[in-house]
């Protein structure tokens, strides 16, 4: 009579197949000791450099005008940002310190502009397809740029 029981038990088993959530509904939880260990620390500002850490990414191509996104020359050209230089015409800035302020972000440059070297700090507020950079040290009026977004440009 056991093994009777015990056969049908493990047919029943048997029958039940595990539940898949559909795709409008998230799936359960991983629980196991994976899902309770802590995430790996990132390194130091990492956080305020990423797209989607914050404000709207200040890194890419920006352009006065948005002719100059085609001009791969000359003094109409565009600057590119990433997370470490900002290059334009004739000058290049190291990207020394950036901190992430609640409408965009405040760095610290390094700049060589025509064999000298200058410390300069700038306010970065960028949007899908404008960045206004304030030369704090200067006038503070900000200069507006627009998003080169084209593959040529």
């Amino acid at each position: 009579m056991v093994i009777l029981m015990l056969a049908v038990a493990g047919l029943a088993a048997c029958d039940r197949q595990p539940r898949v959530n559909p795709p409008t509904e998230p799936a359960a939880p991983i629980d196991g000791p994976e899902a309770k260990a802590s995430p790996a620390p990132r390194p130091p500002g990492a956080d305020t450099m990423l797209p989607g850490a914050g404000p709207v990414s200040f890194v890419g191509r920006w352009a006065a005008e948005a002719d100059w996104c085609f001009n791969p020359r000359g003094d109409r050209v565009p600057i590119e940002i990433t997370t470490t230089e900002l290059r334009g015409y004739e000058n290049r800035c190291d990207i020394q310190r950036i901190t992430e302020i609640s409408e965009g972000y405040e760095a610290a440059l390094k700049c060589d502009a025509e064999g000298e070297a200058r410390y300069e700090r700038v306010r970065l507020t960028a949007t899908k397809q404008t960045l206004a950079i304030s030369w704090m040290d200067r006038s503070d009026r900000p200069v507006r740029l627009l998003r080169c977004t084209t593959l040529a440009g």
